[in-house]
């Protein structure tokens, strides 16, 4: 877990699958970076407690809003 900030995103490489990072400050926010390099900013949370499934909300791509940006539409979900 690490801080989700501009120069981390850009400096975060594909892989084979889909890797997840969170941010270790806003729980549940992370930045989602596919196979083919595609970087969306996402936001994770469950509804009705631990047994629930967890479920992910895309809030944008990576380019099309700062991490900033995202981060604080994370805060308001």
């Amino acid at each position: 877990m690490a801080r989700i900030t501009k120069s981390f995103v850009d400096a975060a490489l594909p892989g084979a699958k889909d890797i997840l990072f969170w941010d270790d400050r806003l729980s549940g926010f992370g930045c989602k970076v596919t196979p083919k390099g595609a970087k969306v900013f996402i936001y994770q949370y469950r509804m009705g407690g631990r047994g629930s499934p967890a479920r992910r909300y895309t809030i944008g791509r990576h380019g099309q809003l700062t991490a900033e940006q995202a981060r604080r539409e994370a805060e308001v979900c």
